[in-house]
C-alpha cells in the first residue's frame, strides 16, 4: 500500500529498465515520473471517465463482430481434419487478439481505424508486433539495461538493436502525420463552432499541455499498452478455458441467454450485468496478470509499513504472487473460480457481479496496480475484454490445437506465450 499509494511518488521505475522501454514507448504516461506524471495524468484522465468508456461499447462490439467474421474465414482456410467443412479449423489466437484490440484502441485513442483485422499485413500492427513480441534479443537487451548505460546497450551487435529503432522510427513518423491531420481537424472544429466527437488525442491537444514530440510519446504508449495488455488477457483466457471446457460451456450458456445473436446490438448494461462473464474476466485478470512483475526504486529515504527504506532501494512488485496469495484468497487461491466474483441474493436467489472476489482488501489484486500510478485505462481494458470474450465464446468452442502442447511464458512489456497460442475453433450452431 505504501509503495503503490501512500508514498507512491517516493518510488520510480528503475532507471535502466525505464530507459530501455522508452526506446519503444517514449516517455508517455507509463514511463513518466514525478511532476511530469502528475501533469500527464491530469491531462489524460477526462478521456477515461466511465461515461466515455460506456459510450464506446458500440465500437467495441462492432469490432468484435468483425473479429468473429474474420475468424470464420480463417478456420475455412486451415480446416481441422475430419471436421465438417468450414465448421472447425486452426488459428493462432494471440495475433488475432492483437489485431482486434488495435482496431478498438485506434479509433478510441487517436481517431484512426487501422483495419488490421481485414489486413494481416497492416504496417502499424506489424511494427507494434516487432517491438512488443518477446525475443531472445529483446529480453537480453532489457536484462543488460539494468546494469549498463543505454548508450552502451545500443552498441551491442544484435538484431534487436537494428530492428527496434527502424520500427519505432516508422511509427513515430506515422504518428506525427496523424498529429498534423488532427490539428487541422481541431482548427476546423473551432472555426465552424462544431463539436467533433472526441478521442484521447483530441482531448490532450485541446488542453495544450504537450509538445508534438510529447504527444507522439503518448500515442506510442497508449496504443501499445492499450492493445497489447487486453490482447494478452484474451489469449490467456482462451488458454485457460480450453483446459477447463466446463467453464466455457457455462459461460456460453449465459452469453446466449443474454445476447440473442452476434449480430444483435449490445449495451453496456448487458455486458457489465452478466455475472459469470464478469467472473471469468476477473479470474483471468487475477491469475494471469499481463504484467506479472514490475519494480520500483526509492528516490529518497521513505517508509514501507513503518520501516525506513534507504534511498536507492529497489522494491519488487509481483502481481503474479499477490493475486494468488493464500493470505488474501484462501486455500483455493490458485483455482480458477468465477463464482468468487458473484453475489447471490439470499431472498430472491438473483446473481450479480461483485468487485472484490471475496477478498478483504482491494490490494489483494494488483493487476492494474493502485493509487496515483494505477492503470488509467483499466475500465477501458475491462470493457473491450468483456466484448471480446462474449463474442468469441458465444460463437466458438475452443480447444488447444494439441492437448499436450507446450506453453512457455515470456514477454518484454507483457506476459505472452513464446510459442503462440494455437487453438482449434469450432463454430457452434444456435447463435445466428
Amino acid at each position: 500500500m505504501d509503495v503503490l499509494h501512500t508514498n507512491s511518488y517516493d518510488f520510480v521505475k528503475p532507471p535502466g529498465g525505464r530507459a530501455f522501454l522508452a526506446r519503444g514507448l517514449g516517455y508517455g504516461l507509463i514511463l513518466s515520473e514525478g511532476d511530469m506524471h502528475r501533469a500527464q495524468r491530469k491531462a489524460v484522465t477526462p478521456a477515461f471517465t466511465i461515461k466515455n468508456i460506456r459510450s464506446m461499447y458500440p465500437l467495441m462490439w462492432s469490432k468484435t463482430q468483425l473479429f468473429l467474421f474474420q475468424l470464420e474465414k480463417a478456420i475455412r482456410l486451415d480446416p481441422a481434419p475430419g471436421e465438417k467443412s468450414g465448421q472447425a479449423g486452426f488459428v493462432e489466437i494471440g495475433g488475432w487478439a492483437n489485431r482486434l484490440t488495435l482496431d478498438i484502441i485506434g479509433p478510441a485513442a487517436i481517431g484512426r481505424d487501422f483495419q488490421s483485422l481485414e489486413n494481416e499485413n497492416d504496417p502499424i500492427s506489424q511494427n507494434f508486433t516487432a517491438i512488443l513480441k518477446p525475443s531472445a534479443d529483446l529480453l537480453f537487451l532489457f536484462a543488460v539495461s539494468i546494469i549498463l548505460p543505454q548508450w552502451l546497450v545500443k552498441s551491442i551487435p544484435c538484431k534487436a538493436n537494428i530492428v527496434l529503432p527502424r520500427k519505432v522510427g516508422y511509427l513515430r513518423t506515422v504518428f506525427h502525420d496523424i498529429l498534423q491531420e488532427k490539428r487541422k481537424q481541431l482548427a476546423l472544429e473551432k472555426n465552424q463552432d462544431k463539436n467533433i466527437e472526441g478521442d484521447i488525442l483530441g482531448t490532450m491537444m485541446r488542453g495544450g499541455e504537450f509538445t508534438d514530440n510529447e504527444l507522439v510519446d503518448q500515442m506510442l504508449t497508449i496504443l501499445a499498452a492499450g492493445h497489447e495488455t487486453t490482447a494478452g488477457a484474451l489469449t490467456w483466457c482462451c488458454y485457460h478455458l480450453s483446459i477447463e471446457p466446463h467453464i466455457q460451456d457455462h459461460l456460453r450458456q449465459e452469453i446466449r441467454d443474454t445476447i440473442p445473436s452476434p449480430d444483435a446490438s449490445v449495451s453496456w448494461q448487458d455486458l457489465e450485468g452478466m455475472p459469470y462473464l464478469n467472473g471469468v474476466c476477473q479470474e483471468v485478470l487475477r491469475l494471469y496478470p499481463t504484467v506479472p512483475m514490475t519494480g520500483r526504486e526509492a528516490i529518497r529515504e521513505t517508509t514501507i509499513a513503518g520501516k525506513k527504506i534507504p534511498k536507492g532501494t529497489t522494491v519488487a512488485l509481483c502481481p503474479q504472487a499477490v493475486n494468488r496469495s493464500y493470505e488474501f484468497w484462501g486455500e483455493n487461491a490458485d483455482q480458477f473460480l468465477p463464482e468468487r466474483w458473484i453475489d447471490t441474493d439470499s431472498e430472491t436467489g438473483k446473481k450479480s457481479p461483485n468487485k472484490h472476489g471475496g477478498a478483504s482488501t482491494n490490494f489483494a489484486q494488483i493487476t492494474f496496480l493502485h493509487g496515483p500510478r494505477a492503470c488509467i485505462g483499466k475500465d477501458f481494458a475491462k470493457a473491450e475484454f468483456r466484448c471480446a470474450v462474449a463474442g468469441l465464446f458465444g460463437r466458438f468452442q475452443l480447444q488447444l490445437k494439441e492437448a499436450e502442447q507446450k506453453i512457455t511464458y515470456g514477454g518484454t512489456l507483457t506476459s505472452q506465450p513464446i510459442e503462440g497460442m494455437h487453438l482449434k475453433l469450432t463454430k457452434l450452431e444456435g447463435w445466428e
